[in-house]
């Protein structure tokens, strides 16, 4: 059902985001005309670009006709996740469920083309998983934010019964310019400290932003994809030290990580109140995407390559603030190793909540 390219327009939610930004970028380098639906249109004009007012998740269903009725596809990137203040399990629902609901039954009659839903690896599991999560898996999520893009991703199949449309569920997405926790860990491996990090034995699969960007335009222009749902990552999971060491070698210095007995992190993780942290990192999450490769995406082979390009090219992404330095170099340097260890884990506590 999906439509080539030439002359097709986009509607892009969630434009301004850090995934939406780099996907319109790569929609007009594809070919298409792109639409930002935003609820501040005045911003993206400024930037000479054509933008609708994104109606609010309690308004009427007819408030989202007229937008579509302008394009071709819809890509719907907008939601909340990552927040900086606690969020109610209504407003999850209301912003990642309603507002996505809203659009895909809008979009039933007038949308010639594809909808493409951005959901996420937690709406199919926790943050850990025991062997490797498939699409074919029952769906289980752990918290309000899973629960509310596992329910917009049925209200989207259930409004779009012609199948023109792709669910996604990228994993934890890296490129320059994120905010999300896996910054942390970059800036920490940027310190000129040797990091006890060794022992973290959990994999997590990771995805490049451009690849996730590329399988979004994969889907608009495939049909092969049409009324299916499928995991986005790249090929190899990785563990925190492999993260670490990849960012030193950007930044073109050695991995400089070494071990820690077990017991010595439990006890740190004990006294920064972190036990069930740790225990994540020495869990694993790890997800294929074996099924939208079959499809035709290409998924990123080498993460650990992709993120020593982006440490090497972008410095600012993992330079350390000098208060880390004067906080915490002569600590560390005043402390036997094994202290040095348990003293990571306490000052950096937002190393353990990176996934």
């Amino acid at each position: 059902m999906a439509q080539g390219p030439l002359a097709s327009v986009v509607l892009v939610t969630g434009a301004s985001g850090f995934i939406g930004a780099e996907l319109v970028t790569y929609l007009k380098a594809s070919g298409y005309q792109v639409i930002v639906a935003t609820r501040h249109p005045e911003r993206f004009a400024r930037k000479g670009m054509k933008s609708v007012r994104l109606p609010s998740p309690d308004e009427a269903l007819d408030a989202f006709r007229p937008i579509i009725e302008q394009v071709n596809h819809v890509v719907h990137l907008a939601a909340i996740h990552n927040p900086q203040f606690a969020v109610s399990a209504d407003t999850y629902h209301s912003v990642n469920c309603v507002l996505a609901a809203k659009l895909a039954r809008a979009s039933y009659k007038p949308l010639s083309g594809k909808f493409v839903f951005v959901s996420t690896i937690r709406a199919q599991c926790g943050n850990t998983h025991e062997g490797i999560a498939l699409e074919s898996d029952a769906p289980q999520p752990t918290d309000d934010y899973g629960r509310a893009k596992l329910a917009a991703e049925h209200e989207v199949a259930g409004a779009l019964s012609r199948g023109n449309y792709t669910i996604l569920r990228p994993v934890l997405v890296y490129g320059a310019g994120m905010k999300n926790n896996m910054t942390t860990l970059l800036k920490l491996a940027a310190l000129p400290l040797p990091l006890p990090l060794n022992s973290l034995a959990g994999k997590r699969s990771l995805l490049d932003r451009g690849a996730l960007c590329r399988a979004i335009i994969h889907c608009l222009d495939d049909a092969e994809t049409d009324g299916g749902t499928f995991i986005v990552s790249d090929k190899t999971p990785l563990s925190v030290p492999e993260i670490v060491a990849a960012a030193r070698r950007g930044l073109g210095r050695n991995p400089n990580l070494f071990s820690c007995p077990r017991w010595i992190l439990n006890v740190a993780a004990q006294m920064a109140g972190q036990r069930d942290r740790l225990k994540r990192l020495n869990s694993d999450l790890v997800a294929s995407s074996e099924k939208l490769q079959m499809a035709g995406w290409e998924a990123v082979d080498n993460p650990a390559r992709r993120i020593e390009e982006l440490c090497g090219a972008n410095r600012d992404v993992t330079e350390p603030k000098p208060w880390l330095y004067s906080r915490h170099f002569c600590s560390l340097i005043a402390l036997s190793l094994a202290r040095a260890a348990a003293s990571e884990l306490v000052q950096f506590p937002h190393v353990v909540e990176i996934f």
